[in-house]
């Protein structure tokens, strides 16, 4: 089916040229690094790149990658190109979330918009919410802030709700694969989230409420300082969470004993801010100093139907990451040294319930380095190495959980060339990472210690098919090692299992962009592609003889799908974004855990679309997103998730009286409140209104 796709687009592209094409800019090839995150961006070779591309091209004897038509920098709406950073031959996407800051928005919904993506979410916009790419689990997916990792080795899965929003300023999101630049590789993809950094003084703020309590406030601004750039930005949120749902009793398909009821006990507040500092001390360097910070209280309420079960309890998390970097200012290296901390404390002091006040503390320092260079007229190389060093500390008063202490050392190292072979043109990618590491633990439950390693190749295909058509390919094997509550079971719910290997595998994908643009039509552009992979050896929570949970090597799974994209920037102000994913996960471990069943919680249908008109200061927009049925049991035979259909509607005014932007927003017009796969609640029809002001001017670097 890929191959005859392939063969149509490049058939209609064919017919297409009597279309006439408006003059495009000429070749262009990898660039200096972006000052945000220090990785090589190549120019991307569909829609308009992000705004944060820098405009310093490299010599002109590398990749031919065509350049689109620019964007404006101050979009209403959030925005998306074809292309990540540093990558080629793979398949992703650049998010501009420049507008996130105006308006209420969430990362699980905007990543949930994205083709292949699927977010389960507990809860509303500030509750717990996970990320899977193509399929594969939550904790195969590496989710980066500033390309720092932020996958925890105690337990691998980030919660999307603790990442900032409005301090973003773009999402760089790799389907599949990474470049060399992120090391070490992912099974399922990349999502680095890249924080605002402004080219030009500026001054913000921003302020809004709506539904369920619910209240932000964020300001910030930059200009020079002692010599060099400086930038400063806070922001707070604020929920009640106390929306209606409708308690099915757990009997999803039998509606005389539904009730309804308010959410309790899922209130939350949110702050964070964003330093930033640099300047160039040498022709060569530019020094620059960064600090993240976030801090989060929140209710923790039951599912559904339990969701009286523990009315008081409360997780604290407190996070702070700390940066200082060296980058070459026109040669794409860096040298990064960054240190990060988070606590969380999760305590219930309620009389008459269980009474706990567990605390986890996580460590860690990472030393990188990235260095690129083209070499002759043909090739581009790329090297980078991390080391990490992970310290979990755990103490518990609770009677169930026992104090932990664990830690992992990693060292990450790859190398890379992009090979273009110019009469064809034909770019091959190769990529070799290796991976070693060193765990360490503890605790009354295990003592062990133990070192992995693992070699895995990726091959890259970029084939310029015509002016407007990239067909690419790739195939890469991958491993994820195991966390330590899988290892040592510091959770307390799990026993140990020390010699638990990772989780293993191939991935690969095959497909085209597209993309075109004339004087009467607007701009156009389309992708497909087409994505598998096989996991071997992956980890899985069993019963025991003893009836006791432990993490155990014994399933594997085959997934397989396909991915359409369309983004259209049309006549007379209309846009339109689409995208759909289907996807087919089939489990293909023993009889026994549901052998040849899909594999649990992935709709194997999801469609996503938005379309906007734009009239002079008004834009208005509504969006239509679509997840199919599905099992949430290996056995797919408990209640099956029925189809949800969310839509919303946004209507942005401005920037009107001195730089003042009036976003309002509702959010689930129809009201569906069809819960998420697990029995947990999602909040129904709200409403959101946001008055945001800039110094910048439209058109302008305003972020």
């Amino acid at each position: 089916m890929a191959a005859l796709a392939i063969a149509a687009v490049v058939l209609a592209t064919t017919c297409f040229r009597a279309w006439p094409v408006s003059a495009q800019e000429p070749a262009a090839t990898p660039q200096a690094p972006d000052s945000t995150d220090g990785t090589v961006i190549p120019a991307t070779s569909a829609p308009p790149p992000t705004p944060s591309t820098p405009s310093t091209p490299a010599p002109p004897e590398l990749p031919p990658v065509v350049v689109s038509g620019e964007q404006p920098h101050d979009n209403a709406l959030v925005e998306r190109s074809f292309q990540a950073p540093d990558d080629l031959s793979g398949f992703g996407e650049s998010i501009d979330t420049g507008p996130a800051w105006r308006s209420f928005q969430s990362m699980a919904e905007i990543l949930g918009e994205s083709v292949g993506a699927q977010v389960r979410r507990e809860g509303g916009r500030d509750d717990f919410a996970t990320l899977s790419i193509r399929g594969a689990p939550p904790g195969q997916v590496r989710i980066l802030l500033d390309g720092i990792s932020l996958g925890q080795a105690s337990t691998g899965i980030v919660n999307l709700a603790d990442l900032p929003i409005d301090t973003v300023e773009r999402i760089d999101i790799y389907r599949g694969f990474a470049p060399v630049a992120l090391s070490p590789q992912s099974a399922a993809g990349v999502v680095n989230v890249v924080t605002r950094d402004p080219k030009n003084p500026v001054a913000t703020f921003a302020a809004g409420g709506g539904s369920f309590g619910s209240g932000k406030l964020n300001a910030g601004g930059a200009g020079p300082v002692a010599g060099g750039a400086g930038s400063a930005f806070a922001s707070w949120h604020r929920t009640n969470g106390d929306f209606d749902f409708v308690d099915d009793n757990g009997s999803l398909h039998n509606p005389d004993d539904d009730s309804t009821h308010k959410r309790r006990n899922n209130q939350s507040d949110t702050a964070e801010s964003l330093l930033r500092w640099h300047r160039d001390i040498t022709d060569w360097a530019d020094l620059q100093l960064r600090d993240l910070f976030f801090w989060k209280n929140e209710g923790v309420p039951g599912l559904g139907r339990f969701h009286l079960f523990h009315p008081k309890a409360e997780l604290e998390t407190t996070r702070e990451i700390a940066v200082a970097a060296l980058r070459g200012p026109v040669q794409p290296w860096s040298i990064e040294q960054n240190v990060s901390w988070k606590r969380q404390r999760l305590r219930n002091d309620e009389v008459g319930s269980a009474i706990f006040d567990n605390t986890a503390e996580t460590t860690a320092t990472t030393t990188a380095a990235r260095w690129s260079h083209g070499v002759g007229k043909s090739n581009w190389l790329s090297l980078s190495s991390d080391y990490t060093w992970e310290g979990f500390d755990q103490q518990a008063d609770d009677g169930v959980l026992s104090d932990e202490n664990a830690h992992r050392s990693t060292l990450a190292l790859a190398g890379g060339d992009d090979w273009t072979l110019h009469p064809l043109p034909v770019t091959l990618s190769f990529q070799l990472r290796e991976q070693l590491l060193w765990n360490d633990a503890h605790s009354v439950r295990a003592d062990s210690s133990d070192s992995e390693n693992h070699t895995d190749p990726r091959f890259g295909l970029r084939w310029q098919a015509a002016d407007d058509l990239v067909i690419k390919s790739n195939v890469a094997s991958y491993f994820r090692p195991p966390t330590f509550d899988e290892l040592y079971g510091v959770n307390g719910f799990t026993e140990p299992n020390p010699g638990l290997q990772p989780e293993t595998g191939i991935t690969w994908d095959a497909g085209f962009e597209w993309n075109g643009q004339s004087p009467r039509w607007g701009r156009l552009a389309v992708g497909y592609a087409y994505f598998g992979s096989r996991i071997d050896d992956g980890i899985i929570v069993m019963m025991t003889f003893s009836r006791q949970a432990q993490a155990q090597n014994v399933s594997r799974a085959s997934i397989h799908g396909h991915e359409a994209r369309v983004e259209w920037q049309g006549p007379a102000g209309f846009a339109l974004s689409a995208n759909y994913t289907f996807q087919k996960a089939i489990n293909q471990s023993d009889p026994t855990l549901g052998e040849g069943h899909d594999l649990a919680s992935l709709p194997p249908h999801e469609v996503y679309s938005r379309l906007s008109w734009t009239h002079g200061l008004f834009v208005i927009a509504y969006s239509i997103d679509v997840a199919s049925a599905h099992y949430n049991d290996l056995e797919n035979q408990n209640g099956k998730i029925p189809t949800r259909t969310v839509h919303d509607v946004t209507l942005v005014y401005g920037p009107f009286w001195k730089g003042l932007r009036m976003t309002l927003q509702c959010d689930n017009l129809a009201n569906s409140l069809v819960p998420d796969e697990v029995g947990f609640p999602l909040p129904g029809r709200s409403f959101f209104a946001t008055l945001s002001w800039s110094t910048q001017p439209e058109g302008s670097d305003a972020r």
